[in-house]
Formats: structure tokens, sequence, C-alpha cells
């Protein structure tokens, strides 16, 4: 008989995982100083949106039509935060003076003053603070460790969609 955790107490798991990077993403910001770019704020968003769905997945029973929409939801959800990380890796990669290097205003300054469509536009052109890395770990930037925790994540998501429940 092979071990394998049931839906709720993997899902419940991942969520411990979520609130762990979380809480870690919030102690470098209070005691390393590193400011979130806007890429990095839509990145936590969606890292608590796929920790409420994982939460809901550990909480409840859920049948069929349950795990689908559980499922399917944390895989999309898991698939933008992919989108996400991915962008600023790129964005890092980019040789100096080849990317957008102007001074960006913050993502709260930017939602308030410009209609929704130019805040999304200019997120994902990049912005200087977007392209730094000021921290690492193994040789990887905070945004690499995000985009392997992101398709780690889609990965699961797409296991718990796919996986027969008992």
């Amino acid at each position: 008989m092979k071990f394998l955790p049931s839906l709720r107490s993997s899902y419940f798991l991942a969520f411990l995982v979520i609130a762990s990077l979380f809480g870690y993403s919030i102690y470098l910001q209070m005691s390393g100083g590193f400011e979130p770019c806007p890429l990095c704020v839509l990145q936590r968003l969606t890292l608590i949106l796929l920790g409420i769905c994982f939460l809901l997945g550990g909480l409840f029973n859920v049948k069929k039509i349950g795990k689908f929409i559980i499922g399917s939801l944390s895989f999309l959800i898991a698939l933008l935060g992919v989108l996400l990380s991915g962008r600023q890796v790129w964005l890092q990669l980019q040789p100096a003076g080849s990317s957008n290097e102007t001074c960006a205003a913050s993502l709260d300054y930017m939602i308030k003053v410009l209609p929704f469509d130019q805040v999304i536009h200019n997120i994902f052109q990049g912005a200087a603070e977007c392209t730094q890395v000021g921290w690492r770990f193994l040789s990887f930037s905070l945004a690499e460790w995000s985009l392997l925790c992101f398709g780690i994540f889609l990965l699961f998501s797409f296991w718990q969609l796919i996986r027969k429940v008992k």
C-alpha cells in the first residue's frame, strides 16, 4: 500500500508552505529593507489568492465539483504567478541599459492616478526597481525563487486536479 496524503491534508500543507513564504517576504521587507516593486506586489497578491484557494481546499471536504473548482482556480492563479515572476526574471536577466530603467511611480500611486489598462502596461513594461536584484540565496534572486515556487504550485495544482478522490 503506497502512502498518498488526502486531498485536504495536501491542500492544507500547501497552504502552510504559502503562509511561510509570504511571512518570509514580509520579514525581508521589514528587516532587510527590501521594498517590493510593482511586479513583486502583484506576485504577493497572487500568492495570497493561491493561499486562500489552498486553505479552502484544506478546510472543506470537497467532492468532484468542488475538487474541480478549487483545482482549476488554483491552477490558473499559479499560472498567473508563473507569468508574473517569469516576467520579472526576464527583466532582471536583460543586459544593463536594454530594459526600461526609468524611475517608476509606486503601484499605489499608479492605481490612484492612471486608468487600469495603463497601470497594467506600466507594470509589465518593467521599471528600474523591477530589474534590480537585491537579495540572493544559493545564487538565485528572489524573482527566480518566486518563479520556482509558483512552478511547483502549478504542478501541485495540476496534480490535485487530476488525482482521484476517494
